[in-house]
């Protein structure tokens, strides 16, 4: 480059040398040549001096630019570093990643199709956390704080369980010695509101250790699962819709397999995990200290029995995954996990029929209860119509709160009593 420049600036001051070399003559031919090489030697000097300022500018600026960069870039690190190795791995996201998958502020919550969603919760409640009659501002009774803090809080006038800055919390369970079974369902509803944030269920073994957890960022649509890591640690990547709005998270674990959905989509399907977990802790975080994470309709329910199973032994199918929005026969999307499996059971046995009985809990009275469980057995009914069961294979029963088969004193118990029941014909 020093070369170029040198002979692009010596090429212009050429005419000016002739010029001069004509005045002196050839008699001064000596002196002129002289002054040429000098007028020559300083035209170098300028032109070096030029492209040596012109470098160390260029220099300052790319140093300043790329100062920039790693300023940047530790900052969004920092924002998305986590505490401990159970928590590392899902902060490396690239900046280009992370604004594109960042949910805009208006964004809408997306349609989701259920139509071959298999989860089916566990057939006994044992947590149940609906957070009704808790206060405002309180920490909730049915949770047990490991580190931070957790408070009740309203979204839209409803109570939910707000996880706050950094903090891990643990479902309370009567008996304190009490462990998972070897089968069991987890679910819970999340709200996903666009701001940063990070989200873990972790399963701990009988020495209070992390033996696998499930991952996920409000900001960004990243899913990760981590097993075995105790031993030759795992990891399992997908995404998730994580549009802004309600969302619906649901686990089965079965001896040593476990499964995860987000909404409609299985993001994890681990067949071994070599570990048994016997409890279960919640952890988020944000970037600032008064960062909220709500959750709500928190559910641990045992046993995986088949549903046909069931209704050999007993007679009857009774179901807790089937779930409508308060106070409506609105049938729930989550709940098509147990409708697809009651569908298969009518596709298979084709001389099956059922009356579809819903039951209540003892919340409001007697009047409305019994229609509200009528309109959610109807509901239901027309639901497998639209799928392609025979009417007449099908009726529809409400028993309000008059069969209860637990006490409405605890939310488990009232969980149980709310329940759709499918009655062999």
């Amino acid at each position: 480059m020093n070369k170029q420049r040198t002979t692009i600036l010596t090429k212009n001051a050429l005419p000016l040398i002739v010029v001069a070399f004509l005045l002196f003559g050839t008699s001064n031919s000596l002196s002129a040549q002289t002054w040429i090489e000098k007028m020559g030697n300083r035209v170098k000097e300028k032109a070096v001096e030029k492209v040596e300022e012109r470098i160390e500018n260029k220099s300052e600026e790319a140093i300043d630019k790329g100062l920039d960069k790693t300023e940047d870039a530790v900052k969004k690190s920092a924002k998305k570093g986590k505490k401990g190795a159970s928590t590392q791995k899902g902060g490396e996201t690239s900046n280009e990643e992370m604004e594109a998958s960042s949910p805009k502020a208006t964004q809408q919550r997306a349609d989701v199709s259920y139509t071959k969603y298999d989860f089916v919760p566990g057939n006994e409640v044992i947590f149940e956390d609906d957070l009704k009659g808790e206060q405002k501002g309180e920490f909730p009774s049915k949770w047990d704080l490991v580190e931070g803090n957790a408070e009740v809080a309203q979204v839209n006038g409803e109570n939910t369980l707000a996880i706050v800055g950094f903090t891990y919390i643990t479902p309370l369970f009567r008996d304190k010695s009490f462990k998972l079974p070897d089968e069991f369902t987890l679910e819970f509803d999340l709200l996903i509101d666009g701001a940063e944030g990070e989200t873990a269920v972790e399963f701990i073994n009988n020495s209070d250790e992390v033996i696998a957890n499930s991952q996920f960022w409000k900001d960004n649509t990243r899913f990760l699962f981590n097993w075995n890591n105790n031993t030759n640690e795992r990891t399992s990547e997908d995404t998730y819709d994580n549009s802004q709005g309600w969302h619906h998270y649901a686990l089965s674990f079965n001896k040593r397999a476990m499964k995860v959905y987000m909404d409609a989509k299985r993001v994890a399907n681990i067949p071994n995990i070599t570990e048994k977990p016997v409890k279960i802790k919640l952890f988020a975080r944000g970037p600032e200290d008064n960062s909220v994470f709500h959750i709500k309709n928190i559910r641990i329910a045992k046993g995986a029995v088949p549903l046909y199973n069931k209704l050999l032994t007993d007679g009857k199918i009774v179901t807790y995954g089937i779930t409508f929005d308060v106070n409506k026969a609105t049938i729930k999307p989550q709940s098509m996990g147990t409708i697809n499996e009651i569908f298969s059971i009518l596709q298979k046995y084709p001389d099956l029929r059922f009356s579809v009985e819903g039951h209540t809990d003892n919340t409001g009275n007697t009047t409305q209860n019994q229609t509200l469980s009528e309109s959610r057995a109807k509901a239901v009914c027309e639901k497998l119509k639209e799928m392609g069961i025979s009417a007449s294979r099908l009726s529809a029963k409400g028993h309000g709160m008059s069969k209860p088969i637990d006490n409405n004193d605890t939310p488990e118990g009232r969980a149980k009593n709310r329940r759709v029941e499918f009655v062999k014909q």
